[in-house]
């Protein structure tokens, strides 16, 4: 179940005999870690202000700056547990089956070892962003904020639900799980690569940043052996499914900024939401798509996705 193998894998490249003898020297939960009580200046925002889609709104821009501080603290534990989300709600589900064999392509020593290595990185990356939000809660006294579920995961509850069968429900989980891993890439860089929040936020983000770019390599890899081996009803369902998730990944969620503006009792939040959601209606959100799309390249199925790339 677990350590039998099978040659099963259709891999086209050798990357995952390169990430999984790599994966000791280079993977955050092999390196030292962070001093979570290092310096820390309370007039540098905890998360970029160029992130909150409202920041310049009328009602918003006229907010006290300390108060506006306090706001992009909880935007910071928003940012981090969505993070965690995705890693235990949507990628370690899908790591889970693959490595279980419950679907075609992943039988290879190699492989399982690889899938592995990623369940390891996924589960120190959750700690990672548990350890961070502690501190921040309590260093803002952010106890009892709570982030609603994001859209794309109760999307995804909702299809495992009505799924046709069993085998059904692991290609949309996968599909999901595809999707988060070779675009999230692009979701952790705006953060880690910006200057002017605290530095200690920003190197934690980057940490994060450097696995998950090894990830969306392995997990390509992954995925295009588990679609060469499957029936042709299960390609169906895998490039249906894809679309779908394309789409939940890139579709703003108001539920997420009104938990903030919620919780902290933003006056005339109905009218910043109302506004911000004039102007995002119908909006698909940029990510980066290199990693998947050249997987759908490679598999010529790009055309046959229902989703605009561009």
């Amino acid at each position: 179940m677990y350590t039998n193998i099978s040659e099963d894998s259709a891999l086209v490249r050798n990357a995952l005999a390169t990430l999984g003898k790599s994966w000791d020297e280079r993977v955050a939960v092999r390196k030292e870690r962070l001093d979570l009580t290092q310096y820390y200046d309370p007039s540098i925002p905890d998360f970029p202000v160029s992130l909150v889609p409202f920041w310049d709104d009328e009602d918003f821009a006229n907010l006290d700056p300390d108060f506006k501080l306090r706001f992009l603290a909880v935007a910071w534990l928003a940012y981090n547990e969505k993070a965690i989300y995705l890693e235990e709600a949507i990628v370690q589900p899908a790591c889970a089956l693959l490595f279980r064999n419950e679907l075609p392509g992943v039988g290879a020593a190699q492989t399982k070892q690889v899938i592995a290595q990623i369940q390891v990185d996924e589960q120190f990356h959750i700690l990672m962003c548990l350890d961070i939000c502690r501190v921040s809660r309590l260093r803002h006294g952010l106890e009892d904020y709570t982030m609603p579920e994001p859209a794309l995961g109760t999307h995804l509850k909702e299809l495992v639900r009505n799924a046709a069968d069993a085998d059904d429900a692991r290609i949309a989980q996968v599909a999901y799980a595809s999707v988060a891993e070779m675009s999230i890439n692009a979701y952790l860089n705006e953060v880690a690569g910006d200057m002017t929040i605290q530095p200690l936020n920003r190197i934690n983000t980057d940490m994060h940043r450097q696995d998950e770019a090894a990830h969306g390599i392995g997990f390509s890899e992954i995925v295009g052996s588990v679609y060469r081996r499957m029936s042709t009803v299960q390609r169906d369902r895998f490039r249906a499914y894809i679309g779908v998730a394309l789409r939940d990944f890139t579709k703003p969620d108001e539920t997420y900024w009104a938990s903030m503006l919620d919780y902290l009792d933003v006056p005339n939040r109905d009218a910043i939401l109302q506004r911000h959601a004039n102007t995002t209606r119908g909006l698909v959100l940029k990510r980066n798509y290199t990693t998947i799309r050249r997987l759908f390249d490679e598999l010529e199925i790009t055309d046959a996705i229902d989703f605009d790339f561009q």
